[in-house]
């Protein structure tokens, strides 16, 4: 079985911190035989490297919720955007569609294939509906409810499970984190149905040290050695890799796919 592994890495580096000058002090600041024997004396043992150490986990810190705020307001940047192209270009045209297909649908000798056309573009019209009021929340909903109405939305009449025993109740993850989850999942499962024809998938969403997806499929699968990296699979790439994240996709012909999502 084929795996394909991006990684990425948590937070921003921080370059190490240089201490003033040796001997810089306040203007005007006596000095004494011994004084700083003296000052040496009193300062706690290993003092000097607690400081250091407590300074540069606050530097990391400042440094990573400033990469996290940016990846946050990147993607409410990126929500707007597609919310706008989803309502514009795609919405405008399945509204078009549906009115020319309900017209068919009165002539006798095209009822039947105009009903098939109306019941399709009705599920897509709730859909893309769906998909520009999520885009466009302003409160968090839970990850169990995000995430089971996204993935059911793209199965579409795939028999689908989802299984989130392994979310401990309560337990939420921040919007950034929240919005790579919902998308990797709904885009895993979108895939599947577009592309391999499965007869059931399967979406595990579990938290332990961190946020762990699972989508599985019984496709037709594909060899990830011969296979070019689609938008679907560089989509969810960079949004694991966004959050320092990891994606790994294992498939082989005939034998379905996996897609795991690995978040802080």
């Amino acid at each position: 079985m084929g795996i394909v592994n991006t990684d990425g890495k948590q937070g921003a580096e921080v370059a190490p911190l240089e201490l003033g000058a040796k001997g810089a002090g306040r203007a005007g600041a006596r000095k004494t035989p011994g004084s700083a024997k003296a000052r040496l004396a009193r300062w706690p043992a290993g003092g000097a490297q607690g400081s250091s150490q407590t300074t540069l986990e606050r530097a990391r810190e400042r440094s990573g919720g400033r990469s996290r705020s940016a990846v946050a307001e990147l993607l409410e940047r990126e929500r707007r955007r597609v919310a706008a192209d989803v309502h514009d270009l795609i919405l405008q045209d399945l509204a078009l569609a549906l009115a020319s297909a309900r017209t068919l649908a009165d002539d006798p000798a095209q009822a039947v294939r105009a009903s098939i056309v109306v019941a399709a573009c009705e599920r897509a019209v709730a859909a893309a509906h769906d998909m520009v009021e999520d885009l466009l929340a302003n409160e968090t909903r839970p990850v169990v409810d995000a995430v089971g109405a996204s993935v059911r939305a793209a199965a579409r009449l795939v028999p689908l499970r989802f299984d989130a025993e392994g979310v401990p109740v309560g337990r939420q993850p921040d919007q950034p984190t929240l919005d790579a989850i919902v998308h990797i999942a709904r885009e895993a499962v979108a895939n599947a149905v577009k592309h391999a024809a499965p007869s059931a998938v399967e979406v595990v969403l579990e938290h332990r040290e961190g946020w762990r997806l699972l989508v599985r499929d019984d496709g037709c699968g594909f060899d990830p050695a011969s296979a070019h990296a689609g938008f679907g699979l560089d989509s969810m790439s960079a949004h694991a890799r966004a959050l320092g994240g990891t994606l790994r996709v294992a498939s082989a012909v005939g034998a379905g796919t996996t897609v795991e999502a690995v978040l802080a």
